[in-house]
């Protein structure tokens, strides 16, 4: 049997992956439903279509506000376990790095949405998101390599 022990700042960890990561999901849902009705983008549709986007600068925002939560979806689940496990081993850098993502997806949410730049190039504004994702996913395989060399 294996036993796991919690290091003390390990509710840090919990924090940023169980609370700070699903809120951001949630403030990007709200942005998408109340862009929606100005784009007039009608349900069970998921973007608007290219003559919307032309027709109706905020169709253009809106399926900017739909990719940036796609893209959001997309990389969340991973990040939140590349915490919770690296931060097993080492809580508050796991933590730190946790909090610094949350900070690069917020600012890739605000470029992607509210910039105002075409094609949502804005985005690129928290693109170093990928970056500390990268260092996150490093501490997860380095803590858990390191812990099957030492059986």
């Amino acid at each position: 049997m294996t036993t796991i022990t919690l290091p003390q700042n390990y509710g840090l960890v919990l924090g940023v992956s169980l609370g700070a990561i699903p809120l951001l999901s949630w403030i990007h849902g709200a942005i998408v439903t109340k862009l929606r009705r100005p784009a007039k983008v009608p349900y069970p549709h998921s973007y608007a279509s290219i003559e919307q986007c032309k027709e109706n600068a905020l169709a253009e925002q809106f399926n900017c506000a739909q990719r940036a939560h796609a893209n959001f979806l997309e990389n969340a689940p991973q990040t939140m376990l590349y915490l919770l496990v690296a931060g097993v081993k080492w809580p508050n850098l796991s933590a730190t790095l946790g909090a610094i993502w949350v900070f690069f997806r917020v600012l890739f949410l605000y470029g992607y949405v509210y910039s105002g730049k075409a094609q949502g190039k804005g985005r690129f504004l928290g693109g170093a998101f990928w970056l500390v994702q990268g260092a996150l996913w490093g501490l997860s395989v380095f803590g858990v390599g390191k812990e099957l060399i030492s059986y």
